[in-house]
C-alpha cells in the first residue's frame, strides 16, 4: 500500500521552526503520522529565492495528496514572498493536462487581531489560488490573537487534523470554534492600550500624561 503524501507550505518569514504558522501546522499535522502519511515541509520565502527551489516546490505540490498552507496576515493579505510562491505554483500548474491527480488544499491563517474575520480577505486569495492551480479546496481555519486563543482553538486544530488525515475537509464545527473572538473586545482594547503605553515609556521615555496631552485644545 502506497503511503499518502502531505505537503506543508509555511508562508511566514519566521520560517519552519519558530513561527506561529508552523506551530499551528504542527498541531494540525499531528494525527498524520498515526494515519501512515509522509509529510514534507517547505518554507515558501526560501523556496522562491532560486529556480531550483521553485521547481522543487511545484513538483512536491503536484505530487501531494494533501497540501496545508499556513501563513500570517500581513496588511489584510499574505506576506509578499508567500504570494509569489502561490503565483508560481499556479502558473506552472496552468500547463497541466487534466490527467494528473488533484491535490487537496487546506488553509490556516492567523492574525494578531482579536477577530478571526480579519483573515477573510487572505482566505479569499487562497481560494482564488486553489481554483487557478487546479487544487481541491478542503477548507480553512482562521484564528485571531496569533492563534494563542482559548482551549477551543486547540480543539479546532485537533478536529481539522483528524478530518484532513482521514481524507475529509475541515469540518464546519472546527471553523466555528475559531470564528468567535478569542477575548472580549473591551479587554483587547484595554490590554492594547497598556502595551503601547509601556512601549512608549520604555523606548521613548513618553509618559501616559504626555500621550494624552492636548496642547492645542482651546481653553
Amino acid at each position: 500500500m502506497n503511503k499518502k503524501n502531505a505537503l506543508v507550505l509555511i508562508g511566514s518569514p519566521k520560517g519552519l521552526e519558530t513561527s506561529t504558522s508552523a506551530r499551528l501546522a504542527r498541531a494540525v499535522l499531528a494525527p498524520f503520522d498515526d494515519q501512515g502519511w509522509t509529510v514534507d515541509w517547505i518554507h515558501l520565502h526560501r523556496a522562491v529565492e532560486t529556480a531550483e527551489g521553485t521547481t522543487e516546490l511545484v513538483t512536491k505540490v503536484s505530487g501531494a495528496d494533501q497540501v496545508v498552507f499556513a501563513a500570517p496576515l500581513y496588511v489584510d493579505s499574505l506576506p509578499a514572498p508567500a504570494i509569489r510562491g502561490l503565483e508560481r505554483i499556479a502558473a506552472a500548474r496552468s500547463e497541466r493536462t487534466g490527467e494528473e491527480k488533484v491535490p487537496r488544499f487546506a488553509v490556516l491563517i492567523n492574525c494578531g487581531f482579536v477577530e478571526s474575520q480579519q483573515n477573510d480577505t487572505a482566505v479569499g486569495i487562497c481560494r482564488a489560488f486553489a481554483e487557478a492551480a487546479g487544487l481541491e479546496w478542503f477548507g480553512e481555519l482562521t484564528m485571531g490573537s496569533a492563534g494563542n486563543g482559548p482551549k477551543r482553538f486547540h480543539r479546532a486544530l485537533a478536529e481539522a487534523g483528524s478530518a484532513l488525515s482521514s481524507g475529509f475537509p475541515i469540518p464546519p464545527s472546527a471553523r466555528k470554534l475559531t470564528r468567535r473572538p478569542a477575548m472580549p473586545k473591551l479587554l483587547y482594547v484595554i490590554g492594547g492600550n497598556v502595551m503601547w503605553r509601556r512601549i512608549a515609556k520604555k523606548r521613548f521615555g513618553v509618559t501616559k500624561q504626555e500621550i494624552l496631552a492636548q496642547p492645542c485644545k482651546e481653553a
